[in-house]
């Protein structure tokens, strides 16, 4: 035989043998050849659930053998838990947390107090606002008493009893002055000779100036005080406001003031 066809022969047999060992490698030809660790780990049933546990001592290991060759027993059940009934004690800081009862009432609003002050009131009118004021619901009366002069009296003092008032008087006629009287009642003022009374000091300086261009003596002004009565009234708002549109307290003619409630 001619050498190079058999070398020719020899050749392709190699290239043949080479794709069959390819085909076998790649799985062509029926079962593939496994790729390995990677595909093995690949392959395996939830590898995720794999534990390792380290190496224990052989003792240990026949213990854990006998364990598992006994046959164990149910664990009992355990109930569900469920919170006590009782309530627990309140500590400091508990207590500081829970709400005020009376901050979270609602409160009720208080109306505002007021007062008024009637003065300059005589017995007589002092008497009736009092008891207009005492007939309103809520309504409180504070009654004091000072004094006032009343009126002006002109007036020669007494001096030397019943008898000196007589001789003044027969000084008066001489003089024309006919207008005079001798007072009687016992006190301070028992014989004195009074020459008239007015309402005003003015008006009484006057009718002293006339008597003096008359050449009276020993003539003056002094006052006559009386008791004066000043009333005030305290409590709501609103009860004041009704009284103060009563008939009682318009017709009492008294200087209205205010005055603290």
């Amino acid at each position: 035989m001619h050498p190079m066809p058999a070398m020719r022969l020899i050749f392709i047999v190699l290239i043949l043998s080479n794709l069959l060992a390819f085909a076998s490698t790649r799985g062509w030809l029926g079962a593939a050849v496994p790729d390995g660790e990677p595909e093995r780990l690949t392959n395996q049933l939830n590898p995720g659930r794999i534990i390792l546990h380290p190496q224990q001592p052989a003792s240990d290991r026949a213990q854990a053998r006998a364990a598992e060759a006994e046959p164990t027993a149910p664990a009992p059940a355990i109930p569900p838990f469920t919170a006590p009934a009782t309530e627990l004690p309140l500590t400091a800081n508990s207590a500081a947390h829970q709400p005020d009862v009376a901050s979270v009432a609602v409160e009720t609003p208080v109306e505002p107090l007021a007062c008024a002050a009637y003065r300059g009131l005589a017995g007589s009118q002092a008497d009736a606002l009092t008891a207009q004021a005492q007939a309103v619901a809520g309504l409180q009366v504070e009654r004091t008493t000072t004094s006032a002069p009343s009126a002006w009296w002109v007036r020669i003092p007494p001096e030397g009893g019943r008898d000196g008032a007589d001789r003044k008087v027969t000084e008066l006629r001489a003089l024309g002055i006919r207008d005079y009287f001798i007072v009687h009642e016992a006190g301070p003022n028992q014989f004195a000779v009074s020459l008239g009374l007015f309402k005003t000091e003015a008006k009484a300086q006057q009718h002293l100036a006339f008597l003096r261009t008359k050449r009276v003596r020993g003539a003056g002004v002094t006052p006559r005080h009386a008791p004066v009565y000043r009333i005030e009234i305290r409590g709501p708002s609103a009860a004041l406001a009704t009284f103060d549109k009563s008939r009682g307290a318009a017709q009492a003619g008294a200087a209205k003031t205010g005055c603290n409630p």
